[in-house]
């Protein structure tokens, strides 16, 4: 938020906010001023109703004592009274309510107790009402507004009501109204009365004595409502709200002076106008301080966010980097392998590899976590695993020594799950071991009728780095030429589409059937195609990695294994026989770059090799058990083409020694001034075609070809 846009913004809120507290402060002033008016109306209206209750019941009480009881005075007599009390009716009323004298005629046998407006009066016969007073109403013989009020005689024999015709009090009012508004007046509201002939005060604010009329002290009458209603007028030079009322006679004004409650009013918006200014400077700083605030933790979370960036750009380059390089052509089997890391990095990783001559490593597995964390700790899983398969050559036991590797200094709390399988090239079994990972699918050579995929279920253990001392077990299945397995991490069947829903194994299941031509390479293109279309829109939340291989047919060699012994080199030597008598014989395999079957010169040629084959074998056969200390040896033989000929690879696990990095002894020499030892290993060099020596995996590896 830009500092300008705060500071006019704060400003328009306090110019809106000084108007509401003025709009308020007149709204209640207002209202308290009409309040005050409708108390003063009630107020003076109650006070003149009283004093003039008061002045009758004294007169009324005087001509009860007068006349002391009930009796049928005469008209004269009654009419004398009322004249000595300057009032327009008197009547004398029995118990019973009948009028039995008055000096007026007309009233003369009237019933109180039959007219609604008279029957109140009954109530003085009953010996403890005091008074009964009624305010003015039309007389029942002319259209004169009178009072009435009654008292009762001694015992409540009966009782004497007088009448007060409204013309009448007009004249009695003024003494009555001099002594009210002699009286000390309110500060907040004050009481005017004129008389309506001659516009004179009864009293002022003046209190000096003199009486000026409403025209002098600035009243308007001709500003004045007719119905009960505040109005405004100037009085004494002062602004002031007024209410207006006649009766009597006389015009009787409330005043209540303008400035008394919207100078509160104006108090109160200074007070305002000072407490907003401060309360929304501050809230101004505030708002600048968060704006701060604000644009520097934006830029932190913008460095944080270009930091993770680039870690996630490093955890891709160890993930992808941790990634084996493809095989080449190979006519026994096919691997495609592939994975499609997330936004957020995570650790999937896939593995394949040589164990030997015949025997394929292929394993996937996904470590918890994101990011660099998770890609660096997959490179230690990664190698770790692969030296346990070499050095241990079964799956099962390589989990069971990793798993311990990995919980022994577990400070990360990370765990993988991983499936590892073994392919006998040739016999196509898979040796395999599953810790806590996604079951494969085993998928039938083509031209196999009916659902082709199959879950492999098996699993040997828990996940690995979660539970120490955990044994693993190992699993066997076999694969025809043409069978298919495919691997795949959970960022397949875990794919999520716009509503949630995962992706599935039997989604997966009927991806992989659907594959006309399930080589490896399509039908992982089918399977990422698949996930694809059901999470289209919704971003990748985890690695996508998919691995399949294809047996494809059984290859020309066979491996055995053999004892350091010399039962074991007369073994070796039986293994090789029967190799070299299988590879003549084999019709269903075809040597490559030959023709459909193997011509009988090449056949010949084949066995013509066995016997140099033999020596060969016995020379660095004999080598290994007296001199290495191998506890055992293996021997892969394996036929060649083109030129005919044989590859012979021993494999043995003691000292390491190349045996081609000494030189020849000088045959030209006599015997006994030869050195010792030699002579078999350039015999061998003089007939292989050609021989060659690596240390590897804690191995000595001595290949021999012999065309």
């Amino acid at each position: 938020m830009k500092k300008r846009t705060i500071v006019v913004a704060a400003i328009c809120l306090y110019v809106a906010l000084l108007a509401a507290v003025w709009h308020v402060g007149t709204f209640q002033a207002r209202t308290r001023t009409e309040a005050l008016l409708d108390y003063a109306v009630s107020d003076i209206r109650l006070t003149m109703d009283g004093a003039i209750d008061t002045m009758l019941e004294h007169v009324a009480v005087t001509c009860a004592r007068r006349f002391g009881k009930v009796g049928k005075y005469t008209r004269e007599e009654v009419a004398a009274v009322a004249q000595l009390f300057d009032i327009d009716e008197l009547s004398i009323v029995d118990r019973a309510g009948g009028v039995v004298a008055s000096n007026d005629p007309d009233s003369i046998g009237v019933d109180m107790n039959r007219k609604a407006e008279t029957r109140p009066f009954a109530a003085l016969t009953n010996g403890t009402t005091r008074v009964v007073a009624q305010p003015f109403r039309r007389h029942a013989y002319s259209n004169s507004r009178r009072k009435y009020l009654g008292v009762p005689f001694a015992g409540g024999d009966g009782y004497v009501q007088i009448g007060l015709n409204e013309t009448r009090m007009a004249k009695m009012i003024n003494t009555q109204l001099a002594f009210l508004f002699d009286a000390e007046m309110d500060e907040t509201v004050c009481y005017l009365c004129a008389d309506m002939e001659t516009g004179a005060l009864v009293s002022s604010f003046l209190g000096d004595g003199e009486t000026p009329t409403l025209d002098e002290i600035g009243f308007d009458a001709a500003n004045v409502p007719d119905s009960d209603e505040t109005f405004e007028q100037t009085l004494f030079g002062h602004k002031a709200f007024c209410r207006s009322y006649v009766f009597g006679g006389h015009r009787f004004i409330m005043v209540v002076p303008k400035a008394e409650f919207y100078g509160t009013r104006d108090v109160l918006m200074v007070v305002m106008t000072i407490l907003l200014a401060l309360v929304l400077g501050a809230f101004v700083v505030l708002l600048l301080r968060i704006s701060n605030d604000a644009k520097r933790i934006k830029a932190f979370y913008a460095a944080e966010d270009a930091a993770r960036a680039k870690d996630m750009e490093i955890a891709k380059t160890i993930q992808t980097s941790a990634l084996p390089m493809p095989f080449g052509a190979n006519p026994y089997f096919s691997l495609v392998a592939s994975m499609t890391p997330a936004k957020d990095v995570g650790g999937d990783f896939y593995d394949f590899f040589m164990l030997d001559a015949t025997h394929l490593v292929f394993m996937v597995a996904d470590v918890s976590g994101k990011g660099v964390t998770a890609a660096l700790y997959m490179m230690t899983v990664k190698t770790l695993l692969k030296n346990a398969i070499l050095s241990r050559r079964d799956p099962a036991a390589a989990f069971t020594w990793v798993n311990s590797e990995l919980c022994r200094s577990n400070t990360a709390n990370m765990f993988l799950t991983a499936w590892c399988g073994v392919l006998d090239l040739a016999t196509g079994q898979v040796t395999f071991a599953n810790a806590g990972h996604n079951p494969p699918m085993k998928v039938k050579a083509r031209g196999t009728e009916g659902p082709r995929a199959k879950y492999v279920t098996e699993k040997s253990g828990s996940v690995l780095a979660f539970l120490n001392g955990v044994e693993y077990t190992s699993f066997t299945f076999s694969l025809s030429p043409g069978d298919l397995l495919f691997l795949y991490t959970d960022g397949v069947t875990e794919a999520l589409d716009s509503k949630g829903g995962l992706f599935g194994e039997e989604r997966l299941e009927n991806a992989v059937n659907a594959v006309a031509e399930p080589h490896p390479k399509s039908v992982c293109n089918v399977v990422r195609m698949a996930v694809a279309a059901f999470a289209e829109g919704v971003p990748q939340a985890d690695d996508l990695t998919v691995l399949a291989v294809e047996y494809v047919s059984r290859p020309q060699r066979f491996v055995g294994s053999f004892p350091s012994t010399q039962d074991g080199i007369a073994a070796a030597s039986a293994f090789l026989d029967e190799c070299v008598e299988k590879i003549a014989e084999c019709r269903h395999e075809e040597p490559p770059d030959a023709g459909s079957e193997v011509s009988n010169a090449y056949v010949k040629r084949l066995l013509s090799l066995a016997p140099a084959l033999h020596v060969i074998l016995d020379e660095i056969c004999s080598n290994i058990v007296k001199h290495s200390g191998a506890s055992g040896f293996e021997m892969d033989v394996e036929m060649l083409a083109e030129p005919a000929g044989f590859k012979l690879t021993f494999v043995d696990d003691g000292s390491p020694y190349d045996p081609l990095s000494h030189e020849d002894p000088d045959t030209a020499l006599p015997a006994e001034e030869r050195p010792i030892g030699g002579l078999g290993i350039m015999m061998v060099k003089k007939m292989a075609t050609s021989v060659n020596y690596e240390w590897k995996h804690d191995r000595n590896f001595l290949t021999v070809v012999k065309r």
